[in-house]
């Protein structure tokens, strides 16, 4: 859902730049109002409240006659082809991952994403350490071949990194996702190199941070997950 408001962030704050100027999504905020049927068709509306070098846009996902999802999303706009980020080696490549299943009728998302695990932390482990960390990237670009679509799918798929701590599953939905990009997402199928871990624990829920890379160690993004614990 988010990747999909940010590609009509992005198309809409392109429609309104300046020719040849280099059009970038540089954060998107949700609030989740209600489940999302992935199953199930959606409208992603993009609404400048702002144009120019800096567009600044309101967003909802619509389903069913409901609005699911609603947002804002910070566009930038500058002349010229866009800067070139420092990369830095990372401890791990794809290849050294452990290949790592979620069950799709608990994450439905999974089943378009491969994900390999790396690092000591895995989802259930009853570790000590609320981290997790995975190589990702969508199975089958052609059916996600948006870039912005793709990297919102796999931002959101790992499990909460409370599960790392965790010996059994618990409902832990979340409410609000935020992502900050580092220039252009890159191309759909691309291997990312994703670390979240819990950054904060209340009576609430818990926020959850995370750091994307590409596989030359350049930063992707940045994320900010809140995500609410349902209590029986």
């Amino acid at each position: 859902m988010l990747g999909a408001l940010a590609e009509a962030a992005h198309r809409v704050a392109a429609g309104h730049a300046r020719p040849g100027a280099s059009v970038a999504v540089r954060t998107v905020q949700t609030h989740h109002l209600r489940p999302v049927d992935t199953g199930e068709a959606f409208t992603a509306l993009a609404h400048p409240w702002r144009t120019g070098g800096t567009t600044s846009l309101h967003l909802t996902a619509e389903q069913g006659g409901e609005t699911r999802v609603v947002g804002q999303a910070l566009v930038g706009a500058t002349p010229g082809p866009p800067d070139e980020h420092p990369a830095r080696p990372l401890p791990d490549g794809p290849d050294e991952g452990e290949p790592l299943v979620l069950p799709v009728d608990f994450v439905p998302v999974s089943q378009h994403v491969e994900i390999r695990a790396v690092g000591p932390g895995r989802p259930l482990a009853g570790g000590s350490d609320p981290r997790l960390a995975a190589w990702v990237r969508v199975r089958e670009a052609a059916v996600v071949p948006d870039p912005h679509v793709a990297l919102g799918l796999l931002v959101d798929v790992l499990p909460p990194s409370l599960y790392a701590t965790a010996t059994a599953p618990a409902v832990m939905p979340t409410v609000e996702l935020t992502l900050h990009l580092h220039g252009a997402p890159p191309a759909a199928g691309a291997w990312l190199r994703m670390e979240q871990w819990t950054d904060l624990v209340d009576g609430y829920g818990c926020v959850d941070e995370a750091v994307l890379h590409d596989e030359a160690g350049r930063v992707v993004a940045r994320a900010r997950q809140t995500r609410r614990m349902t209590r029986r």
